[in-house]
Protein backbone atom coordinates (compact mmCIF):
# COMPACT_ATOMS: atom_id res chain seq x y z
CA UNK A 1 0.00 0.00 0.00
CA UNK A 2 2.71 2.27 0.94
CA UNK A 3 4.46 1.84 -2.54
CA UNK A 4 1.29 3.51 -4.07
CA UNK A 5 0.35 6.47 -1.83
CA UNK A 6 1.69 9.76 -3.48
CA UNK A 7 1.00 13.07 -1.28
CA UNK A 8 1.71 16.07 -1.50
CA UNK A 9 5.27 17.79 0.58
CA UNK A 10 2.69 19.77 2.93
CA UNK A 11 1.61 16.47 4.39
CA UNK A 12 4.34 14.35 4.05
CA UNK A 13 5.87 16.95 6.70
CA UNK A 14 2.90 16.58 8.85
CA UNK A 15 2.81 12.95 8.42
CA UNK A 16 6.51 13.10 9.43
CA UNK A 17 6.35 15.49 12.84
CA UNK A 18 3.44 13.02 13.59
CA UNK A 19 5.28 9.55 13.44
CA UNK A 20 8.07 12.01 15.30
CA UNK A 21 6.28 12.45 18.11
CA UNK A 22 4.35 9.84 18.38
CA UNK A 23 7.62 7.87 18.08
CA UNK A 24 8.80 10.02 21.59
CA UNK A 25 5.83 10.29 23.47
CA UNK A 26 3.42 6.96 22.77
CA UNK A 27 0.55 9.57 22.19
CA UNK A 28 -2.00 10.77 20.28
CA UNK A 29 -0.61 13.76 18.11
CA UNK A 30 -3.07 16.96 18.02
CA UNK A 31 -2.67 19.78 15.31
CA UNK A 32 -1.01 22.16 17.84
CA UNK A 33 1.62 20.07 18.21
CA UNK A 34 2.60 19.67 14.66
CA UNK A 35 2.08 22.98 14.23
CA UNK A 36 4.58 24.09 17.18
CA UNK A 37 7.25 20.97 15.76
CA UNK A 38 6.93 21.63 11.73
CA UNK A 39 8.22 25.14 9.76
CA UNK A 40 5.33 25.29 7.64
CA UNK A 41 3.30 28.43 8.91
CA UNK A 42 -0.23 26.68 8.68
CA UNK A 43 -2.50 27.33 11.14
CA UNK A 44 -4.11 24.37 13.28
CA UNK A 45 -7.22 24.14 10.91
CA UNK A 46 -5.21 23.50 8.12
CA UNK A 47 -3.11 21.42 9.79
CA UNK A 48 -6.08 19.14 10.97
CA UNK A 49 -7.85 19.41 7.36
CA UNK A 50 -4.15 17.75 5.93
CA UNK A 51 -4.55 15.20 9.18
CA UNK A 52 -8.53 14.07 8.12
CA UNK A 53 -7.19 13.52 4.78
CA UNK A 54 -4.30 11.74 5.76
CA UNK A 55 -6.51 9.43 7.64
CA UNK A 56 -8.75 8.79 4.25
CA UNK A 57 -5.62 7.47 3.02
CA UNK A 58 -4.82 5.20 5.34
CA UNK A 59 -1.51 6.76 7.20
CA UNK A 60 -3.09 8.22 9.74
CA UNK A 61 -6.25 7.26 12.52
CA UNK A 62 -8.20 8.76 15.28
CA UNK A 63 -8.20 6.11 18.30
CA UNK A 64 -11.39 8.42 19.56
CA UNK A 65 -13.47 11.63 18.24
CA UNK A 66 -11.55 13.80 20.98
CA UNK A 67 -7.93 12.53 20.87
CA UNK A 68 -5.64 13.39 18.17
CA UNK A 69 -4.07 11.01 15.39
CA UNK A 70 -1.69 8.14 15.32
CA UNK A 71 0.21 6.62 12.31
CA UNK A 72 -1.41 3.40 10.91
CA UNK A 73 0.88 0.48 10.15
CA UNK A 74 1.01 1.59 6.68
CA UNK A 75 2.03 5.17 7.90
CA UNK A 76 4.89 4.14 9.90
CA UNK A 77 6.17 1.99 7.16
CA UNK A 78 5.75 5.14 4.80
CA UNK A 79 7.93 6.97 7.38
CA UNK A 80 10.91 4.82 7.37
CA UNK A 81 10.86 4.23 3.74
CA UNK A 82 10.36 7.92 2.50
CA UNK A 83 10.38 10.52 5.17
CA UNK A 84 13.18 9.05 8.32
CA UNK A 85 16.22 11.04 8.93
CA UNK A 86 18.58 8.85 10.73
CA UNK A 87 19.77 9.85 14.06
CA UNK A 88 24.04 9.79 13.40
CA UNK A 89 25.91 8.40 16.65
CA UNK A 90 27.70 10.39 18.62
CA UNK A 91 31.57 10.26 18.27
CA UNK A 92 31.76 8.84 21.77
CA UNK A 93 29.21 6.53 21.23
CA UNK A 94 30.99 5.15 18.19
CA UNK A 95 33.99 5.49 20.24
CA UNK A 96 32.46 2.97 23.16
CA UNK A 97 31.26 0.75 20.58
CA UNK A 98 34.44 0.26 19.27
CA UNK A 99 36.51 -0.32 22.01
CA UNK A 100 33.84 -2.99 23.07
CA UNK A 101 33.74 -5.13 19.61
CA UNK A 102 37.38 -4.90 18.69
CA UNK A 103 38.43 -6.74 22.15
CA UNK A 104 40.60 -9.34 21.72
CA UNK A 105 37.57 -12.00 22.40
CA UNK A 106 38.34 -15.59 22.37
CA UNK A 107 36.39 -16.94 19.45
CA UNK A 108 33.85 -15.18 16.72
CA UNK A 109 30.79 -16.96 19.22
CA UNK A 110 32.18 -14.42 21.48
CA UNK A 111 32.57 -11.71 19.32
CA UNK A 112 28.53 -12.10 18.39
CA UNK A 113 26.83 -12.47 21.93
CA UNK A 114 28.99 -9.11 22.57
CA UNK A 115 27.03 -7.71 19.96
CA UNK A 116 23.78 -8.68 20.88
CA UNK A 117 24.50 -7.57 24.22
CA UNK A 118 25.52 -3.99 22.70
CA UNK A 119 22.23 -3.98 20.65
CA UNK A 120 19.94 -4.53 23.51
CA UNK A 121 21.23 -1.90 25.55
CA UNK A 122 22.11 1.03 23.13
CA UNK A 123 17.92 0.31 21.96
CA UNK A 124 16.84 -0.59 25.05
CA UNK A 125 14.59 -3.41 23.33
CA UNK A 126 15.62 -6.92 22.46
CA UNK A 127 18.58 -8.39 19.69
CA UNK A 128 19.07 -11.38 17.83
CA UNK A 129 22.36 -11.94 16.20
CA UNK A 130 22.70 -14.94 13.77
CA UNK A 131 26.49 -16.44 13.76
CA UNK A 132 27.64 -17.58 9.93
CA UNK A 133 26.37 -20.76 8.84
CA UNK A 134 28.37 -23.56 9.45
CA UNK A 135 27.90 -24.31 5.56
CA UNK A 136 30.09 -21.60 4.93
CA UNK A 137 32.90 -21.52 7.72
CA UNK A 138 36.06 -23.54 7.13
CA UNK A 139 36.60 -26.78 9.37
CA UNK A 140 39.83 -27.03 11.52
CA UNK A 141 39.20 -30.65 12.15
CA UNK A 142 36.39 -33.09 11.88
CA UNK A 143 36.11 -36.89 13.16
CA UNK A 144 33.62 -39.24 13.00
CA UNK A 145 33.12 -42.02 16.46
CA UNK A 146 31.09 -45.32 16.52
CA UNK A 147 28.77 -44.92 19.56
CA UNK A 148 26.71 -48.10 19.42
CA UNK A 149 25.69 -49.99 16.19
CA UNK A 150 23.65 -47.35 14.43
CA UNK A 151 24.95 -44.68 16.05
CA UNK A 152 27.93 -42.62 15.29
CA UNK A 153 29.14 -38.83 17.00
CA UNK A 154 30.50 -36.36 14.43
CA UNK A 155 32.71 -33.90 15.81
CA UNK A 156 33.46 -30.62 13.80
CA UNK A 157 35.50 -27.96 15.20
CA UNK A 158 35.58 -24.61 12.72
CA UNK A 159 38.99 -22.32 12.14
CA UNK A 160 36.84 -19.83 14.41
CA UNK A 161 37.22 -22.05 17.48
CA UNK A 162 33.34 -23.36 17.27
CA UNK A 163 32.77 -26.67 18.00
CA UNK A 164 30.05 -28.95 16.97
CA UNK A 165 28.87 -32.37 17.76
CA UNK A 166 26.45 -33.78 16.14
CA UNK A 167 24.60 -37.63 16.52
CA UNK A 168 23.79 -39.53 13.53
CA UNK A 169 21.71 -42.75 13.53
CA UNK A 170 22.38 -45.13 10.19
CA UNK A 171 20.69 -48.69 9.54
CA UNK A 172 24.14 -50.04 8.72
CA UNK A 173 26.90 -51.13 10.97
CA UNK A 174 29.74 -49.24 10.20
CA UNK A 175 33.54 -50.48 11.59
CA UNK A 176 36.03 -48.19 13.65
CA UNK A 177 38.41 -48.55 10.39
CA UNK A 178 36.13 -47.64 7.55
CA UNK A 179 34.89 -44.38 10.06
CA UNK A 180 38.96 -43.94 10.59
CA UNK A 181 39.55 -43.97 6.47
CA UNK A 182 36.22 -41.96 5.95
CA UNK A 183 37.59 -38.95 8.60
CA UNK A 184 41.16 -39.17 7.48
CA UNK A 185 39.64 -38.59 3.80
CA UNK A 186 37.23 -35.45 5.12
CA UNK A 187 40.26 -33.92 6.79
CA UNK A 188 42.40 -33.67 3.63
CA UNK A 189 39.56 -32.12 2.19
CA UNK A 190 38.70 -29.57 4.55
CA UNK A 191 42.44 -27.74 3.73
CA UNK A 192 40.76 -26.56 1.12
CA UNK A 193 37.12 -26.47 0.65
CA UNK A 194 34.34 -24.77 2.96
CA UNK A 195 31.80 -27.60 4.76
CA UNK A 196 28.91 -26.96 1.79
CA UNK A 197 31.50 -27.84 -0.83
CA UNK A 198 32.99 -31.06 0.43
CA UNK A 199 30.19 -33.35 -0.06
CA UNK A 200 30.28 -33.03 -3.89
CA UNK A 201 34.23 -33.09 -4.25
CA UNK A 202 34.49 -35.91 -1.74
CA UNK A 203 31.86 -38.08 -3.46
CA UNK A 204 33.11 -37.55 -6.63
CA UNK A 205 36.52 -38.60 -5.61
CA UNK A 206 35.29 -41.89 -3.62
CA UNK A 207 35.80 -45.13 -5.47
CA UNK A 208 33.92 -47.43 -3.07
CA UNK A 209 30.84 -47.30 -0.10
CA UNK A 210 30.22 -44.11 -1.78
CA UNK A 211 26.14 -44.75 -1.34
CA UNK A 212 27.58 -45.13 2.71
CA UNK A 213 29.85 -42.02 2.69
CA UNK A 214 26.66 -40.32 0.77
CA UNK A 215 24.12 -40.60 3.32
CA UNK A 216 26.45 -40.04 6.37
CA UNK A 217 27.43 -36.57 4.64
CA UNK A 218 24.10 -35.76 3.99
CA UNK A 219 23.13 -35.22 7.85
CA UNK A 220 26.21 -32.90 8.52
CA UNK A 221 25.69 -31.29 4.72
CA UNK A 222 22.45 -30.54 3.60
CA UNK A 223 21.53 -30.42 -0.48
CA UNK A 224 22.15 -27.03 -1.70
CA UNK A 225 18.19 -26.72 -2.04
CA UNK A 226 17.95 -27.28 1.65
CA UNK A 227 20.36 -25.15 2.70
CA UNK A 228 19.61 -22.58 5.80
CA UNK A 229 21.19 -19.23 5.45
CA UNK A 230 21.95 -18.45 9.11
CA UNK A 231 23.89 -20.51 12.12
CA UNK A 232 23.14 -20.61 15.48
CA UNK A 233 21.38 -17.52 17.05
CA UNK A 234 22.15 -15.79 20.00
CA UNK A 235 19.14 -13.07 21.45
CA UNK A 236 20.02 -10.63 24.33
CA UNK A 237 17.38 -7.92 26.06
CA UNK A 238 14.28 -10.02 26.08
CA UNK A 239 13.29 -8.84 28.93
CA UNK A 240 13.66 -4.98 27.89
CA UNK A 241 10.66 -5.80 26.46
CA UNK A 242 8.40 -5.70 29.84
CA UNK A 243 8.69 -2.20 30.08
CA UNK A 244 6.98 -1.45 26.88
CA UNK A 245 2.98 -0.42 27.50
CA UNK A 246 2.32 -2.40 23.88
CA UNK A 247 3.41 -5.59 25.55
CA UNK A 248 1.55 -5.12 29.19
CA UNK A 249 -1.07 -7.19 27.80
CA UNK A 250 0.02 -10.81 29.14
CA UNK A 251 -1.47 -12.66 25.96
CA UNK A 252 0.83 -10.29 23.51
CA UNK A 253 4.10 -10.34 25.77
CA UNK A 254 3.56 -14.71 26.09
CA UNK A 255 3.41 -15.02 22.53
CA UNK A 256 6.26 -13.02 21.89
CA UNK A 257 8.29 -14.38 24.50
CA UNK A 258 7.60 -17.82 22.89
CA UNK A 259 8.86 -16.56 19.29
CA UNK A 260 12.12 -15.36 20.94
CA UNK A 261 12.34 -18.81 22.68
CA UNK A 262 11.48 -21.09 19.79
CA UNK A 263 13.48 -18.76 17.23
CA UNK A 264 11.79 -20.12 13.42
CA UNK A 265 10.19 -16.99 13.10
CA UNK A 266 13.46 -14.94 14.29
CA UNK A 267 15.83 -17.04 11.72
CA UNK A 268 12.91 -16.88 8.78
CA UNK A 269 13.62 -12.93 9.47
CA UNK A 270 17.19 -13.07 9.34
CA UNK A 271 17.48 -15.62 6.46
CA UNK A 272 14.63 -13.12 4.42
CA UNK A 273 17.46 -9.92 5.27
CA UNK A 274 20.38 -12.01 4.02
CA UNK A 275 18.69 -12.98 0.90
CA UNK A 276 18.20 -9.14 0.18
CA UNK A 277 21.35 -8.23 1.39
CA UNK A 278 20.72 -5.06 2.53
CA UNK A 279 19.12 -3.50 6.22
CA UNK A 280 15.56 -3.97 6.40
CA UNK A 281 12.55 -2.98 8.55
CA UNK A 282 9.82 -5.11 9.09
CA UNK A 283 6.71 -3.67 10.45
CA UNK A 284 3.42 -4.88 11.93
CA UNK A 285 2.40 -8.10 10.44
CA UNK A 286 5.24 -8.07 7.95
CA UNK A 287 6.77 -9.30 11.26
CA UNK A 288 4.53 -11.94 11.58
CA UNK A 289 0.56 -12.25 11.64
CA UNK A 290 0.74 -12.90 15.91
CA UNK A 291 3.24 -10.44 16.47
CA UNK A 292 1.46 -7.65 14.78
CA UNK A 293 2.29 -4.89 17.62
CA UNK A 294 6.47 -5.48 16.36
CA UNK A 295 8.57 -3.72 14.54
CA UNK A 296 12.10 -4.88 13.33
CA UNK A 297 15.28 -3.56 12.22
CA UNK A 298 17.36 -6.25 10.55
CA UNK A 299 20.85 -5.93 8.64
CA UNK A 300 23.67 -8.68 7.12
CA UNK A 301 27.23 -8.38 8.17
CA UNK A 302 29.78 -9.48 5.85
CA UNK A 303 32.96 -11.51 5.45
CA UNK A 304 34.44 -11.38 2.08
CA UNK A 305 31.84 -9.87 -0.21
CA UNK A 306 29.12 -11.80 0.22
CA UNK A 307 26.90 -11.65 3.68
CA UNK A 308 27.40 -14.06 6.21
CA UNK A 309 24.95 -13.73 8.84
CA UNK A 310 22.46 -11.15 10.85
CA UNK A 311 21.53 -9.20 13.06
CA UNK A 312 18.44 -6.89 14.19
CA UNK A 313 16.56 -5.31 16.90
CA UNK A 314 13.07 -6.60 18.14
CA UNK A 315 10.55 -4.05 19.89
CA UNK A 316 7.09 -2.25 19.69
CA UNK A 317 5.71 -1.26 16.53
CA UNK A 318 6.59 2.17 17.80
CA UNK A 319 10.54 2.06 18.44
CA UNK A 320 12.84 4.63 17.53
CA UNK A 321 13.99 3.49 13.80
CA UNK A 322 16.04 6.64 13.63
CA UNK A 323 18.31 5.70 16.11
CA UNK A 324 18.08 1.76 15.67
CA UNK A 325 18.83 2.19 12.33
CA UNK A 326 22.11 3.72 12.96
CA UNK A 327 23.07 1.43 15.84
CA UNK A 328 22.59 -1.52 14.06
CA UNK A 329 24.40 -0.17 11.01
CA UNK A 330 27.39 0.54 12.68
CA UNK A 331 27.19 -2.59 14.54
CA UNK A 332 27.30 -4.75 11.08
CA UNK A 333 30.29 -2.92 9.83
CA UNK A 334 32.12 -3.33 13.05
CA UNK A 335 30.86 -7.46 12.71
CA UNK A 336 31.75 -7.52 9.04
CA UNK A 337 35.80 -6.01 10.11
CA UNK A 338 35.60 -8.71 12.91
CA UNK A 339 34.20 -11.58 10.32
CA UNK A 340 37.27 -11.10 8.10
CA UNK A 341 40.12 -11.96 10.79
CA UNK A 342 38.36 -14.76 12.03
Amino acid sequence: MTDKVSISDRKKEILKQVVNSYLETAEPVGSRVVAKRSNLGLSSATIRNCMADLEEEGLLFQPHTSAGRLPTEAGLKFFVQHLMEKAPLSWGEQVAIEKEMLKDLDDFSSVLKKAARLLASLTGYAAVVSAPSELDDRLEFIEFVGIKAGLILVVMVSTSGTVRNQLIKTNREISPETLERFSKMMNELIKDFTLAEIRDQLIESMQEDKRLFENLLLHIVPDSREKHLTGELYIDGKLNLLDEPEFAHVTKLRSLLEALEEKHLLLKLLERCLAGEELQIFIGKEVDSGMSSCGMVVAPYEKGDHPVGSLGVLGPMRMNYPRVVSIVEYIASILSSRAKEM
